[in-house]
């Protein structure tokens, strides 16, 4: 397999996904190393295709006709489970998590979690690696880009948050 045959191949075969596909998985089905998936997916995205990487491997991002929003939030490490369930059990999807740094400006780390199972497995990847959370360099603060269904389950994110003590509100 050339490398624009394997590059054609990943393209569909992450394009045709719902959920992520690791490098390390991509490399064995291509026959080649993780470090080359890496670098053709670079050469993907910068050819303007939408590959996101995340902490279970690549998917392909698609815009829908949920509505975006992005919610400012603050809650300790051990609140994160309860964050995440209140709004997966709403619908929300949650994008990413960011956090403004006084040297690095905003750093951003893909989350994709759409259900309580993907709650679980982050919650279990946090505990078994030991890992802090991107909100630990602010004092918890950080926002979310989150994906719902509608406007009203957007507001009724913002009460549940709110009534938990997690939204930052304006001063």
């Amino acid at each position: 397999m050339t490398g624009d045959e394997r590059r054609l191949f990943l393209l569909k075969t992450i394009s045709n996904r719902t959920t992520p596909i690791s490098a390390s998985k991509l490399a064995t089905i291509t026959k080649v190393s993780r470090q080359v998936i890496v670098g053709d997916v670079a050469l993907l995205r910068a050819q303007g295709h939408d590959i996101i990487a995340t902490r279970r491997g690549y998917v392909m991002h698609y815009e829908d006709d949920r509505f975006i929003a992005k919610i400012a939030v603050n809650h300790t490490y051990e609140q994160t489970e309860l964050e995440l369930e209140t709004l997966v059990k709403l619908g929300i999807h949650i994008i990413d998590v960011t956090v403004g740094h006084p040297i690095y400006g905003e750093l951003t780390g893909q989350l994709n979690i759409k259900n309580l199972d993907d709650v679980k497995d982050f919650i279990k990847e946090l505990s078994s690696r030991k890992a802090e959370l991107l909100s630990s360099l602010t004092q918890g603060i950080h926002l979310h880009t989150i994906s719902c269904p509608d406007e009203t389950s957007y507001n009724q994110a913002l009460d549940a948050l709110d009534k938990l003590g997690f939204i930052i509100k304006n001063q």
